[in-house]
């Protein structure tokens, strides 16, 4: 997963610490305020981003990063090929189809959501119109401006 989830995104990744994002977010405000800078800072809600991901997009997206195509077509069938039918009450609905989504709780979903979310945040790092925000940790941790910090299922704080 290294090779494909650039290390701005340290959610749901064995090697990465997770709390690094918050701390960096927590310095850069600080700086910002003690240092009266005028850029801002933009928080995403990802509200509901589980079920936002759309399979086919999801499909080529990992193909696009070089997974197995037999690999795709795997979880392909493991998400979205499936049917389920709801209990309420003691009384089960007809199958439902699930189209899109990923689910709660499935151990890959973080992973497929990051891969999912790569490409737009690969995008803000290309686009120069995002310079980010400089704070005197970067240089130590081997950073350049901050562009944006990822938080699972919280949000993305796009700065600069």
């Amino acid at each position: 997963m290294n090779t494909i989830i650039n290390r701005y995104q340290t959610g749901s990744l064995g090697d990465r610490f997770i709390a690094e994002n918050g701390m960096i977010l927590n310095i850069l405000m600080e700086q910002a305020h003690v240092q009266r800078r005028p850029e801002i800072g933009l928080l995403l809600d990802q509200e509901n981003a589980y079920d936002r991901v759309h399979p086919m997009y999801l499909c080529q997206t990992m193909l696009a990063f070089g997974l197995p195509p037999s690999l795709v077509h795997s979880l392909e069938n493991l998400f979205f090929g499936n049917a389920v039918r709801i209990n309420i009450n003691g009384h089960f609905t007809n199958r439902v189809d699930q189209r899109r989504g990923l689910r709660q709780g499935d151990p890959l979903s973080p992973l497929l959501f990051n891969i999912a979310l790569e490409p737009f945040l690969r995008h803000i790092l290309q686009d120069s119109s995002f310079q980010g925000f400089p704070i005197s940790i970067c240089e130590q941790l081997g950073y350049d401006n901050i562009q944006y910090r990822t938080f699972p299922l919280k949000g993305t704080c796009l700065c600069g």
